[in-house]
């Protein structure tokens, strides 16, 4: 059912929170919809519906239907980001390094019916400034780095081109999963196993083999979630 329309009360003071709370029930009627509906039959008239707004409003706060679903996952990524920016990371290097990959997993996984479709949607889409993901590259730079620092990776290591690498393999797990080429778990198992092959690629002698098991236990998971088969 559709809720009753939302309307300003014209209170100075009040108007950006009204927006604000327009704007978060367009973005919570567009996922509501999308957990339920294929995506080539979710219009904005439906969307606004399901929110209690107009459709223009729609355009007006937001945009056309592809920055609609960009927004959806924008609004993912900020979240994100401040909840993994909190992670500490001189303690536990790649423990933190395994959070940051998992939490990044996990903010699509947790709305997977809806997230499936709008990042399969977005995939072509061209967009300024961020990208697509939530790109954890500049966390994984600085746990790389900190790894570094502690001892755990080859002097000569690159925290940059470590972080970004992570980063890609992450991205490219991302789409296989939205293309239902990775189960949840899947797509767990192949971001994870992306860091743990960065990580084994450039370990310090002294931990080597210690990493190189969690790369090998890494492959073996992502072969047992099904890597390369379609997912249900």
């Amino acid at each position: 059912m559709a809720r009753q329309l939302v309307h300003s009360d014209g209170v100075p003071g009040r108007h950006d929170a009204n927006k604000a709370r327009r704007r978060t029930a367009i973005l919570d009627g567009t996922l509501t919809l999308l957990r339920e509906t294929p995506i080539e039959k979710v219009s904005i008239e439906a969307i606004a519906a399901e929110a209690g707004v107009v459709p223009a409003t729609v355009y007006n706060l937001i945009g056309s239907r592809d920055q609609l679903l960009l927004a959806c996952v924008d609004r993912v990524i900020d979240t994100l980001i401040d909840d993994l920016a909190r992670i500490p990371l001189n303690d536990d290097p790649i423990g933190a390094a395994l959070r940051i990959v998992e939490g990044s997993c996990d903010a699509f996984i947790v709305d997977a019916a809806a997230f499936r479709q709008i990042v399969g949607a977005v995939n072509g889409i061209s967009r300024a400034g961020r990208s697509l993901a939530v790109d954890p590259a500049r966390l994984q730079m600085a746990a790389m780095r900190a790894a570094l620092e502690s001892g755990l990776l080859r002097s000569d290591a690159d925290p940059v081109a470590m972080g970004r690498q992570v980063f890609l393999s992450y991205n490219g797990a991302l789409f296989a999963w939205a293309a239902r080429q990775l189960t949840d778990e899947g797509f767990r198992a192949a971001a994870l196993h992306g860091l743990w092959t960065v990580l084994v690629a450039n370990a310090a002698t002294e931990h080597h083999e210690e990493i190189r098991a969690h790369a090998a236990g890494a492959a073996t998971r992502l072969v047992a979630a099904g890597y390369g088969t379609p997912a249900n």
